[in-house]
């Protein structure tokens, strides 16, 4: 009678081609000597065991009174197994903390997510990780009580980026459940000598080509998290920050911030000088000469909010956080974004460059930005011309259900049926607010009767007449224009790269409701945007 085998729990790790030696890829100084383990077939692996002294439960504190903790201690084990199998090492994990035994940077990226996207049946999803690229660029892990395709999960393959998925393998022998990201985990039932053999098939299924296929999105975007890779990338921007190229490489506002309290900006080692807007130019201004613009000075470096009267308020971040850059180098295109590095599939790149020039740029010329922030420019722009904008920003939101809570209509309502949303130039997440404002009242304006009737009510003559309630707005009657004030030079806009990924998927969706949507620049005023000397003792280095 053939004996049924165990299912065995894996944690695998596929090791880099250049990492030859044992001592380069695990933590030998942490371990035991290693015990040889042969396989018939495929030599001796190696596997390496880390033990823990014991460490008594957290729950035994409780007790203290009635019970000696020690006495409860327990040793945790920990162990890593390296086996080379046809000229590739594998390390597998065991026990808590049995990966923290590999040392940084030796194994393949996103190793188990390929495989396992390639192993499993697009119809047999139970579990998603995402990160989104989004206004908060949320992670967030989505569980299905049964399984299902991708499409089902509510993903955007535009701007979700794939981290993690579990399924079910086509082929059983392959296990009964596989889950990856970085590192492969399978429930498969084996004895030792099948292992080699199993490996080698996980490793085709790395290996295929995604391309064409449902998956092939998952390509598009991708995190760094090589220290080596991004060490290599920051030497780069380094060599273009101290030649002062300023090419695809900018500073913004990191997120959005409350300008009902915030004048303007003040850099650390600035001569107390605020600044209406965070750019590079202003932190440039704030080096000393013979002092060299690097990515380890921006660090230390801070830009703080302050109020009209010249006090810090609200917050301030690293001059890193604020930095924005676009690297084109050997190993592919790579993003700079809120601290983070990603990897962008040129293909990707090309397609979003392309869709975001097909939208249309505004021809509507707008008064120059000299204000305290979003809310007084709006206010101006409509009281000295009343006859072609009306007033219909944050403050006169609109309360409505079908779980929208308070719906901003636009800043700007024109005569010409324009929904002008105004916001000052920032980084990803500030975009991702404007567009998403525009989308939530553009929707709400085509679908909604009842939306209809209130922001008519919020209006009045001439503009309450060019808001239909019965019917809705017909085909390009109406125009979404998001307007962005940049104290940048030329006419154009230049947004971070997930920014015209988001504008290019919002735009879209504007169209298939019927509004013609258009991007403008708001320019700032040359004198206003010049620095404004601070007080004597109202702002400290």
């Amino acid at each position: 009678m053939t004996q049924e085998l165990r299912v065995h729990h894996l944690n695998i790790f596929l090791v880099k081609k250049s990492f030859k030696d044992v001592d380069k890829i695990i933590k030998t100084e942490a371990c035991a000597p290693p015990i040889a383990v042969p396989i018939a077939g495929h030599g001796a692996g190696q596997l390496f065991v880390k033990k823990n002294p014991p460490t008594p439960p957290r729950w035994a504190e409780l007790f203290a009174e009635f019970l000696n903790p020690t006495d409860v201690a327990v040793a945790g084990v920990a162990a890593i197994f390296l086996l080379e199998v046809a000229d590739r090492k594998y390390a597998l994990a065991f026990g808590q903390g049995g990966r923290h035994l590999l040392k940084e940077d030796v194994h393949e990226e996103r190793f188990g997510l390929l495989a396992t996207l390639n192993s499993v049946s697009s119809e047999s999803l139970r579990c998603v990780d995402v990160q989104s690229l989004d206004a908060i660029q949320s992670h967030s892990r989505i569980q299905s009580g049964q399984a299902s395709s991708p499409d089902q999960f509510g993903l955007d393959v535009e701007q979700d980026m794939l981290k993690a998925v579990v399924g079910a393998p086509v082929n059983q022998a392959m296990g009964t459940r596989m889950s990856g990201s970085d590192s492969l985990s399978v429930g498969v039932s084996l004895k030792l000598s099948d292992l080699p053999a199993l490996l080698v098939q996980y490793k085709k299924s790395y290996e295929i080509d995604i391309s064409g296929k449902d998956y092939e999105w998952v390509n598009n975007i991708s995190v760094t998290k090589s220290a080596a890779l991004i060490q290599k990338l920051e030497v780069a921007l380094d060599a273009r920050l101290i030649t002062k190229n300023s090419q695809n490489v900018w500073l913004a506002i990191p997120e959005i911030i409350d300008w009902d309290s915030v004048a303007g900006f003040v850099f650390t080692h600035g001569k107390n000088q605020m600044h209406p807007d965070i750019t590079m130019e202003g932190f440039l201004k704030t080096v000393q000469a013979g002092e060299m613009v690097t990515l380890e000075l921006m660090r230390q470096r801070r830009v703080h909010c302050v109020d009209a009267d010249f006090k810090r308020t609200y917050k301030d971040w690293s001059v890193f956080r604020c930095l924005y850059a676009e690297l084109d180098t050997a190993d592919g295109k790579f993003i700079l974004n809120d601290g983070s590095w990603f990897k962008v599939d040129s293909d990707f790149v090309q397609r979003t460059n392309e869709d975001f020039k097909k939208i249309a740029r505004s021809k509507r010329k707008m008064p120059t930005y000299q204000d305290d922030g979003e809310g007084e420019y709006n206010a101006r722009v409509a009281t000295f011309f009343p006859q072609e904008f009306a007033l219909l920003d944050d403050k006169q939101k609109i309360f409505h259900g079908g779980g929208h809570g308070q719906v901003e209509v636009c800043d700007l309502f024109s005569v010409d049926r324009e929904l002008i949303h105004v916001k000052i130039y920032g980084k990803s997440s500030v975009f991702s607010h404007l567009f998403a404002q525009g989308f939530v009242s553009g929707q709400l304006i085509q679908i909604d009767q009842n939306f209809r009737k209130k922001v008519k009510a919020k209006l009045k003559a001439p503009f309450s007449e060019l808001i239909p309630v019965v019917e809705k707005p017909a085909q390009d009657e109406f125009r979404i224009v998001y307007a962005v004030i940049s104290a940048e030079p030329g006419e154009d806009l230049q947004l971070p790269f997930f920014s015209r990924v988001n504008l290019n998927n919002t735009a879209q969706i504007l169209r298939g409701f019927g509004y013609k949507v258009e991007l403008l620049k708001i320019p700032v005023e040359p004198a206003f945007a010049k620095t404004v000397k601070v007080p004597p003792g109202k702002a400290k280095k």
